[in-house]
């Protein structure tokens, strides 16, 4: 019989060494796959993350609506309306100016954000997202996040790219690594 520290015909088998061409290999692979899944998945995370920015512009939207009508119903522009309830010497009223202010700049936000990435091609999107996120929204996206399969055009251009990506990064580390202990035993040598 064979025990776990022999291979066929009684050979010993031997662990990786670090001057293995196994090494680099199995460094680029897993560097490969992770970056390739990471990537794969940004189609998927970003269209869930819209929808979201989507819903949530739709429901402030009806707010700042209301709001508007409000002010034209009383006959003033919406800055006026603001600036009335704010300095308001009821505080409920002032603090109602307050968060209708608030709740004005956001939803300005998030239509800002969703905007942009309706205008991105859907290939352009997770890059569009990572650059001008709401850290909040993202959050709850990934919360609520379930990995997909990549059944898209871009989702495949994705995953090779981040596979490509990935694949370069392995090669890099390990020779950096690989440099770095001939500089140590050369510097051993020297000195």
């Amino acid at each position: 019989g064979s025990s776990s520290a022999h291979g066929r015909r009684g050979e010993t088998r031997r662990p990786l060494r670090e001057d293995s061409p196994m090494v680099p290999l199995l460094i680029r692979v897993f560097a490969a796959l992770l970056t390739g899944t990471v990537f794969s998945q940004s189609v998927e995370f970003t269209q869930q993350y819209l929808q979201r920015l989507g819903g949530a512009v739709d429901e402030l939207e009806m707010v700042v609506e209301r709001f508007d009508a409000g002010a034209a119903r009383a006959g003033v522009s919406r800055h006026a309306a603001l600036k009335r309830l704010r300095g308001n010497s009821d505080p409920l009223a002032a603090r109602q100016g307050e968060d209708a202010a608030t709740t004005i700049v956001r939803y300005e936000e998030l239509a800002r954000r969703y905007s942009d990435l309706l205008d991105a091609a859907p290939l352009f999107r997770p890059f569009v997202a990572l650059g001008d996120p709401d850290w909040a929204m993202t959050a709850r996206a990934g919360d609520d996040y379930r990995p997909a399969l990549p059944v898209t055009v871009d989702g495949f251009v994705l995953t090779a790219a981040g596979f490509g990506l990935g694949w370069a990064f392995g090669a890099s580390a390990y020779g950096a690594a690989r440099m770095g202990r001939r500089r140590i035993r050369r510097q051993a040598r020297e000195g």
